[in-house]
């Protein structure tokens, strides 16, 4: 979160990321209602607000999403299925078929060349419109119906009167709603260019780096993103504003943490009794990445201004490891330290791994969740000072809940919290250093622009040792031999998990259930081995006896639903298997299988289920294929889209008007560099020059988590 408060803004809400939406702020016609157009009326401009448009500004900032090619006319000889053409011809057949549900109208369209069928579906219209002997211009899909090549409900202009005109060149095409038409969009969009009659626009973009990147003046890409003279044109003028929207949001970012570097913090004692105790004490030596990381956290905890550090990590790197180190340097500085995390599961794992290592050597540990007993006593203790390290879930940040010196807070898969719990809990003591931590890898594109305004530390080894999780999908007719195998490696000493999606049968989806699953399996092939059953819905000193027992490997089989995705450290695990695979997304099966393979021995993922959807396939294709959660992030992103990705949708970022993350990530660096480079120079963004960008920056500050 932003942490100056001089950059409220009043001014109204801006969709999307907000930095394309100012482009225009400067020209008073532009800020008039879409109302003020010709031809539109309340009706219309309802429909134009569910596309976000109200002002005729955001009509010209209403991007097209594609654009059809009428360059070139096709002759009817030589249409070919599955193509989109457009050509030149006369109808010299039209019928209309009445029809239960819709009409079905048909045309025979003929020119030089040859002759074709056109349909169209529910246009009662038609034959008034196209009557035998009429010449027009007709673009659509050529496909097939009874068996016959066709124009699948062709657009057309009658020829001769200069309707046909709409017909040449790149046409574009919008995000639209029902009752909102390509045409009228862009009579809509034609209209508000007039509005501008000549005025000078002007961008964000300093005019110096426009030069350096060849892009053109704001108004000249505008219309060139509407009506480009050729496709490389439109793409030339998206990605200027794409830039320009990636440069207002590094902005802002990069401004807004050297305003939190320029506070005063907790300058921590980083070679203090404690720390060197937990260095010596260690049963391990730290991986590379993790001596860098927590070189890196120390050296900001060392700082006076407090820290504010993204630590990422995939599952099993040892983030766990590095916290404990930020935890020692805030307690031989005299402060105390909370960890917050998404599950009670989560925290009981962090709250037993941290009263390990650190109790011995002097620290005080204590668990806050809403379910943990003591919480009153808990609470004095925190307030008193008694504990110093405090580790729960949301219950750390009710009102009830207060710090004697808190100097640090870290918390875990923090993308799971929402901006203002997390702020909630770091306004608990005085500007304490923030670790933020995910087990989630985030590709860096959504890191620049998500986490932008915070440094960042990622491990990306594993501890000496540990193999790579191999992943297969099991067809259904090898399941027998996965029980089997389950059961053999049972008698050898090694767990599995068993996860299904829901807990009991559903009628809305076909999926397995955790509940049904176990019963048939423990009552059938797997009744020989000790199992149990985990899910959200049981008693919290249920779950928490079922987990010990599981860790303590007295259970071989742990039948579960997802709450086992995090948090859950049984190194005897070696196997895991998820029923109906394709029904997770791409990065939780990324999580779950990383449940195993947390010791020296060889582990094992299967999936189960055959995918509904060809991106289901992809999913699965890509878990096998990949090992590392970054490149699983990276296929995630591309399968997705940002707006799935957790945390994502609350910062506007489904609302860039021109960027896109995947395809637009050198973009972006680029636009990252030129940002900093600019604060370098004008750190307040106050030259004339840098202004526009500042009030940019200044609107963007909502949108940074």
């Amino acid at each position: 979160v932003f942490f100056w408060s001089s950059l409220a803004h009043p001014a109204r809400r801006y969709r999307g990321c907000g930095a394309t939406s100012m482009i225009y702020d400067h020209i008073p016609a532009l800020a008039a209602p879409v109302t003020s157009l010709r031809g539109m009326g309340p009706k219309r401009a309802a429909l134009l607000e569910k596309l976000g448009v109200e002002t005729v500004g955001d009509l010209l900032l209403h991007f097209p999403r594609r654009h059809e090619d009428h360059r070139v006319r096709t002759a009817i000889a030589d249409l070919a299925e599955g193509v989109d053409v457009t050509l030149e011809g006369t109808v010299t057949e039209m019928d209309v078929r009445p029809s239960r549900r819709q009409p079905v109208t048909t045309a025979v369209i003929e020119d030089a060349s040859g002759s074709v069928g056109a349909v169209w579906f529910g246009r009662r219209g038609l034959a008034r419109q196209l009557p035998p002997g009429v010449a027009a211009v007709f673009a659509g899909r050529v496909g097939r119906y009874r068996d016959e090549l066709v124009l699948q409900n062709p657009d057309f202009a009658l020829s001769g009167n200069g309707a046909e005109a709409e017909f040449s060149g790149l046409r574009p095409v919008y995000p639209t709603v029902d009752g909102l038409s390509q045409r009228q969009l862009r009579g809509f969009i034609a209209a508000a260019f007039e509005t501008l009659d000549g005025t000078p626009c002007q961008g964000l973009t300093p005019a110096d780096l426009e030069a350096r990147h060849g892009w053109p003046p704001a108004g000249e890409a505008l219309r060139a993103i509407h009506w480009p003279d050729a496709p490389e044109a439109a793409e030339h003028a998206r990605a200027r504003f794409a830039y320009e929207e990636f440069l207002a949001l590094q902005a802002a970012v990069l401004w807004g943490r050297a305003g939190r570097r320029s506070g005063a913090g907790v300058a921590h004692n980083t070679q203090g009794p404690l720390l060197e105790a937990l260095r010596i004490s260690l049963p391990f030596t730290l991986t590379p990445g993790q001596q860098r990381a927590v070189d890196a956290i120390l050296a900001d905890m060392a700082a006076p201004a407090p820290m504010m550090r993204l630590l990422q990590g995939d599952v099993g790197s040892g983030k766990t490891a590095v916290a404990l180190h930020a935890i020692a340097a805030a307690l031989d500085s005299g402060r105390q330290a909370a960890l917050m995390a998404p599950t009670e599961a989560l925290a009981d794992q962090h709250a037993l791994t941290i009263k390990k290592t650190l109790e011995t050597l002097g620290a005080r540990v204590a668990l806050l969740t809403g379910s943990a007993p003591g919480g009153a006593a808990v609470r004095r203790a925190v307030a008193d000072g008694q504990v110093n390290v405090i580790v729960g879930t949301q219950a750390l940040i009710q009102d009830t809940v207060d710090f004697e010196s808190l100097g640090l807070v870290i918390v875990d898969e923090q993308h799971r919290f929402g901006v203002a719990q997390r702020a909630r809990l770091g306004a608990k003591g005085p500007a304490p250093d923030l670790l933020h931590m995910t087990a989630t890898p985030i590709p860096r594109s959504l890191t620049l622009t998500l986490y932008g305004g915070m440094d960042l530390t990622v491990i990306p080894d594993l501890p000496p040792g540990r193999l790579p999780v191999k992943t297969a999908r099991a067809p259904a007719h090898k399941e027998e031999d996965l029980h089997r195998y389950i059961v053999e490696q049972a008698q050898a000493g090694k767990q599995t998990y068993y996860v299904c999606p829901l807990i009991e049968e559903s009628d809305v989806r076909d999926l397995g259930a955790v509940t049904e699953r176990y019963e048939s399996l423990t009552r059938g092939p797997l009744r020989s081995v000790p199992a149990a059953l985990l899910h959200g819905r049981m008693a919290s000193a249920v779950k928490e006896e079922t987990l010990r027992a599981f860790r303590e490997g007295r259970i071989s089989v742990l039948f579960s639903t997802s709450v086992v995705e995090v948090g859950i450290d049984a190194p005897g695990a070696a196997i895991m298997v998820i029923e109906d695979a394709a029904s997770f997304g791409l990065s939780q099966l990324h999580q779950l299988r990383g449940r195993v393979g947390r010791s020296d021995r060889q582990a094992y993922c299967f999936l189960l289920g055959t995918p509904a959807t060809e991106e289901g396939k992809e999913r699965l294709d890509a878990l096998c294929r990949h090992h590392s959660g970054f490149d699983i992030a990276e296929a995630d992103l591309r399968l997705r889209g940002p707006g799935e990705f957790a945390g994502v949708r609350q910062t506007g970022l489904t609302g860039f008007r021109a960027a896109d993350l995947v395809r637009d990530a050198e973009l972006l660096e680029t636009a990252r560099h030129d940002a900093r480079e600019i604060l370098a120079r004008d750190p307040r963004l106050r030259e004339a020059a840098h202004a526009r960008l500042g009030e940019a920056a200044e609107r963007l500050a909502a949108f940074n988590p």
